[in-house]
């Protein structure tokens, strides 16, 4: 698989498209929305290309189209650019993909999230979005819904004091009826930061049925129950099979019934060995 060589600003007019990148429907469509939000915020990725294979002189761009359209637009000369080390075939450049190729350096969680809800503001498009930060798209649909917290959870995931997963999981529980002062919703959300994804689950649901138990004693319950451990089993075909039928017949999902049998089977070995000692 090609490497990223260098992430360099490049002159634009060194660039020609890829038959694997250039599009033939849409690529003009809300193409001077993207200018203006690149002139605005910036890009939040830059463009992958490559040495073109007849003209040394010439770099191929494998991502990022519309991108150096915005530029030309904006009457740009140059331009960020992941660098691939070597041409790349029609194929590879089809299936190259930001996300798990480039390696790139982190951006603020507040700058990806301001870009990500100026960029949806224009296309109203988390999928469009998406396409033309790189980003996965359920990290996209996360960040544009920032603005639906409260100042308070707001503040919180400004200041690293929660996430914005906790933040928004602790919005969904307000939303849902359960009323709750700003000092318990700053300690609820302050809480789950520190804890597993189980406990946070447990904390919740909680909350949702007890709404009258105060914060602060659901998060202490929570953390001092033993933290469960997560394993990954490989199964055959027919031992996934045998699974999905028992867990069919109990009528509970998959890993709930592999628990279970686990657990049985450990019971079993302990209680086997015990008696031969």
């Amino acid at each position: 698989m090609p490497a990223i060589r260098a992430i360099r600003e490049i002159p634009i007019k060194s660039l020609v498209l890829s038959e694997g990148q250039a599009r033939v429907r849409g690529a003009d469509k809300g193409i001077e929305e993207l200018a203006e939000s690149i002139r605005r915020h910036g890009m939040l990725e830059p463009i992958v290309v490559c040495p073109h294979a007849q003209d040394p002189q010439k770099l191929e761009v494998l991502m990022g189209q519309r991108r150096v359209h915005a530029h030309r637009i904006l009457g740009r000369s140059r331009i960020l650019a992941a660098i691939i080390d070597e041409a790349v075939d029609l194929t590879t450049a089809r299936v190259l993909s930001l996300t798990e190729n480039l390696v790139r350096v982190d951006l603020d969680s507040r700058d990806i999230i301001d870009g990500c809800t100026a960029l949806y503001r224009r296309y109203g498009s988390a999928r469009m979005v998406a396409e033309e930060t790189g980003l996965p798209y359920n990290e996209v649909r996360k960040h544009i819904k920032y603005d639906r917290l409260t100042p308070v959870l707001q503040n919180m995931v400004d200041s690293g004091e929660a996430s914005l997963d906790v933040a928004l999981k602790v919005q969904d529980l307000t939303d849902s009826s359960v009323e709750m002062a700003q000092d318990e919703v700053k300690a609820l959300a302050a809480g789950l930061s520190n804890m597993t994804a189980v406990q946070r689950r447990s904390v919740l649901k909680s909350k949702q049925q007890n709404p009258e138990t105060p914060v602060t004693v659901l998060l202490k319950e929570a953390s001092t129950e033993k933290k469960p451990r997560q394993i990954i089993v490989t199964l055959s075909p027919e031992e996934h099979r045998t699974l999905q039928l028992y867990a069919k017949q109990e009528r509970m999902t998959q890993d709930v019934a592999a628990q279970r049998l686990l657990s049985d089977a450990l019971r079993h070995l302990v209680g086997s060995e015990l008696s031969h000692r």
